[in-house]
């Protein structure tokens, strides 16, 4: 066997997992299979009394007879492997791809059983980490050396963490590759920022994982808060909850019929003030000048009554004073006009 053979078959082994033979590595003949492989399951097979604690029933049942299906799939060989990656990576063999995915499994649900939770379920982890694999299969290259488990470990476990990241609250809590670095790295990088005598905050955490001050800070803002119900009581006797001290977007009731009612007014003011103009020029430079959403130019009226520029500023200017004096007539004397036509005193 070539030294690059027997380097790709040897695996570094995860104390407390898998058997130590030598040296803390684990060997493997030339067709996959561990040497002195121990007569127990594999983990990732294991009793559901085991790793199902907190799985129904019918969860428990789904999973055991899908892990029996996979333990009855052998391992790819090298050349199997590399194989199928060519057809898939010149041809788009979808066949292939689903080959290499379903020899593989075994390592998907290994990692699903490394990011377990309470609050999961292993099948929702397990069909997670076979997405990862499928993507892993389309962009894996067999000529690069690299193995297929390799690589799909980085897209496996790239899935599972956004998949944690997603469904771990109710409020989704840094969905960002940012967020997600931040929100893994967390505890690790705090322990290592109390061993450095440094005080974990937002800015020396940014430093150790290269992200955003900016960006850490709202993550742990997030992540630091508890989520409420609205339903929530905040008094002794339940009779207010959260969602009432909660202000609505838009304005009250009150305000929004106070509003009505000035606009009311002053539509009115406007209608009444309209009536009483009788010159036709004046009654073109106020409808469509004055009070116009898109006003037409004080030289245009004038070419089309055959006065100037400065003649029909003039009349404008009047028309102007005029409106004032009738907004005063019908509110009163001691109405505020001074934000009112400022630029014609």
């Amino acid at each position: 066997m070539s030294k690059k053979k027997t380097h790709e078959i040897i695996d570094v082994v995860e104390e407390q997992k898998l058997p130590v033979l030598r040296h803390g590595i684990r060997l493997a003949d030339q067709k996959g299979e561990w040497l002195g492989e121990p007569e127990v399951p594999d983990p990732a097979f294991a009793e559901e009394s085991e790793v199902h604690e907190e799985e129904s029933p019918k969860g428990v049942q789904v999973y055991k007879s899908f892990a029996r299906q996979i333990a009855r799939i052998k391992r790819l060989s090298d050349e199997e492997e590399y194989a199928l990656g060519i057809k898939i990576k010149k041809y788009n063999d979808q066949e292939a791809k689903k080959k290499l995915i379903l020899h593989n499994m075994r390592l998907a649900l290994k990692m699903a059983h490394q990011y377990r939770r309470d609050w999961t379920s292993l099948m929702d982890l397990v069909q997670e980490a076979s997405a990862g694999m499928a993507i892993a299969a389309q962009k894996w290259d067999p000529e690069m050396g690299t193995r297929f488990g390799t690589y799909a470990a980085y897209w496996i476990r790239a899935q599972l963490t956004k998949f944690l990241m997603t469904n771990a609250r109710l409020i989704h809590t840094g969905n960002t590759r940012a967020g997600r670095k931040v929100y893994f790295s967390l505890p690790q990088v705090r322990r290592k920022l109390l061993l450095e005598g440094k005080k974990a905050t937002a800015e020396e955490i940014a430093k150790e994982v290269g992200e955003d001050p900016e960006e850490v800070q709202l993550i742990l803002s997030r992540l630091s808060s508890k989520e409420s119900s609205l339903s929530a009581p905040i008094d002794d006797d339940a009779s207010s909850t959260l969602e009432d001290t909660l202000a609505h977007p838009e304005n009250n009731p009150e305000k929004i019929a106070s509003n009505n009612e000035v606009e009311r007014m002053v539509k009115d003011i406007i209608a009444s003030f309209e009536a009483t103009l009788k010159d036709e020029r004046d009654l073109a430079i106020w409808q469509e000048n004055l009070i116009a959403n898109e006003p037409v130019n004080l030289v245009d009226l004038g070419k089309r009554y055959g006065v100037s520029k400065q003649r029909m500023g003039q009349l404008a200017t009047r028309l102007k004073r005029g409106f004032r004096r009738h907004i005063i007539e019908q509110l009163g004397p001691n109405t505020q006009l001074s934000w009112l036509f400022r630029d014609d005193d």
